[in-house]
């Protein structure tokens, strides 16, 4: 007889979630139907993030943030500068700060982001801090960086046998949905103002799929605890 692991023999495994193989292309695409704000110019920007970082000052908890940013690509010079930056402060609402044109981050989103209150969660997300600070002058990527939150360290605590940890990867295993990651749209003019409303659909949609993973996993990671402790 397989003997009981108890408490005290060491920490338990992470409950692994056995998944029926599913034809991907079959699965409903998600999509963001929730209000879109977007913002162009330094201005609207700040006064934008003055209002978020004002509840985050007022809440008690933390303020979980999700993140994302696109910028242009060319096979020829690579990764242009960072062009538009999404945050989804819950799951009806998107902020897209379209910052081509800026030569500075408005001081107000920097405090956001380093807020102490402030977690943002999206995949590889501490790379485009990084990317940020490269393109902008007056950011410094630690005081950000300690405030991100990594989806794919939480899927692999869920779920350590995926092949791939890409946003569409985890969106087809987890919330069992497609994403649009038409390449037309990925590698599109993100510096051109304005943005389209395809472009515009497809930011808005990763900043919320980077929120709706977040507090899925979590509750994966609950639901793990509960049962260790029953």
């Amino acid at each position: 007889m397989e003997k009981m692991k108890l408490r005290s023999s060491g920490p338990l495994e992470p409950k692994k979630i056995k998944k029926e193989v599913v034809d991907v292309k079959t699965l409903p695409f998600l999509k963001y139907r929730g209000k879109v704000e977007y913002y162009n110019n330094s201005i609207d920007c700040a006064i934008s993030c003055d209002k978020l970082l004002q509840l985050a000052n007022k809440t008690s908890e933390d303020f979980v943030l999700g993140f994302d940013m696109e910028w242009p690509f060319s096979f020829q010079t690579g990764s242009g500068k960072t062009a538009l930056i999404q945050i989804a402060p819950n799951l009806n609402t998107c902020y897209l700060y379209h910052v081509s044109t800026l030569t500075k981050i408005p001081v107000v989103l920097y405090e956001l982001l380093s807020h102490s209150k402030v977690k943002i969660v999206g995949v590889n997300i501490k790379n485009d801090i990084h990317k940020l600070s490269r393109d902008f002058p007056g950011i410094d990527s630690l005081r950000i960086v300690n405030n991100c939150i990594d989806l794919r360290p939480m899927a692999r605590s869920a779920e350590q046998a995926l092949s791939s940890y890409s946003m569409e990867k985890l969106v087809n295993h987890f919330l069992n949905m497609q994403i649009n990651k038409s390449k037309n749209v990925r590698n599109s003019k993100w510096d051109v103002v304005p943005l389209s409303k395809e472009q515009i659909e497809y930011a808005a949609t990763d900043a919320y799929a980077s929120l709706k993973l977040y507090l899925h996993l979590k509750d994966l990671q609950v639901d793990v605890k509960d049962e260790f402790i029953n």
